[in-house]
């Protein structure tokens, strides 16, 4: 069921983006369907953070954890489609050394995992799910607050081009 509301705050914030439909799926959370050129435009604004992420990691790889801003999985449809899911957030790992170069990591979940780490950055994608078909791809945003951010970060390089 499409809500005329959200739609409209879709459409008041993308301007030059008038083709998204936004589509709510829960209370609070919201789909918009749109071309490949909006992925490319997520990654530049991931883009921005991920020097950040890299210093963290570097600053916390004596703990033996790792903080992933991403997780990519992959699932291929019955007529051969192949869907790509990229899951935007906090995804924390402990990196297990055996032997020579074998790395073992181990998924400890989305919250932090040792009170003594410092706090990590901020993603602000975190929260956003994009399942990306051939050429288009369904973005769901965690909430209205989450799509507000993302689209006044998208308006930045709507100004440079």
């Amino acid at each position: 069921m499409f809500k005329a509301y959200n739609f409209f705050i879709v459409n008041s914030l993308t301007r030059k983006l008038p083709m998204c439909v936004a589509k709510e799926i829960s209370s609070s959370k919201l789909v918009l369907k749109e071309s490949t050129v909006m992925f490319i435009k997520l990654n530049m604004v991931f883009a921005e953070m991920l020097s950040e992420i890299h210093e963290y990691n570097n600053r916390i790889k004596d703990t033996g954890y790792y903080l992933k801003p991403i997780h990519m999985s992959t699932r291929r449809l019955l007529d051969g489609t192949v869907l790509k899911y990229y899951y935007y957030g906090r995804y924390w790992y402990r990196v297990e050394r055996s032997g020579g170069k074998r790395i073992r990591w181990i998924y400890l979940g989305r919250e932090k995992p040792s009170p003594i780490l410092p706090d990590p950055p901020r993603n602000p994608l975190e929260g956003v799910v994009v399942k990306k078909y051939d050429n288009r791809v369904e973005i769901e945003f965690s909430s209205e607050e989450v799509l507000r951010e993302v689209y006044e970060r998208l308006s930045k390089y709507e100004k440079r081009s």
